[in-house]
């Protein structure tokens, strides 16, 4: 039972990186960590090595779309502050009002 929850949490976590849900990535990592808990008090490591496995293998792709897309968002933002000082001296240059904006 344990072994199938694992898999379903890393074909959930993936399925979730591909729809670019990241409030899911994270509930789902909150109990993909819950789970790890559980697996380490019952010392269940070595009986589920193969499972942890392929979750360890999607959880580090998951984490590599959440860096891209950081990365992404980052330079959106760095672009955005950009812009907004070139309007202000802009608006400063022309002597227009436009540096509310």
């Amino acid at each position: 039972m344990m072994d199938r929850r694992i898999l379903q949490l890393g074909r959930a976590l993936e399925q979730a990186a591909a729809d670019e849900s990241w409030d899911e990535i994270r509930r789902i990592d909150t109990r993909i960590s819950q789970l790890l808990a559980a697996i380490r008090e019952q010392d269940l490591q070595e009986v589920l090595r193969d499972e942890l496995a392929q979750l360890r293998r999607s959880h580090l792709r998951v984490a590599k779309v959440c860096s891209e897309q950081h990365d992404v968002l980052q330079m959106k933002i760095q672009q955005y502050q950009q812009n907004r000082e070139r309007l202000r001296a802009y608006a400063l240059f022309s002597g227009s009002d436009e540096e509310s904006e």
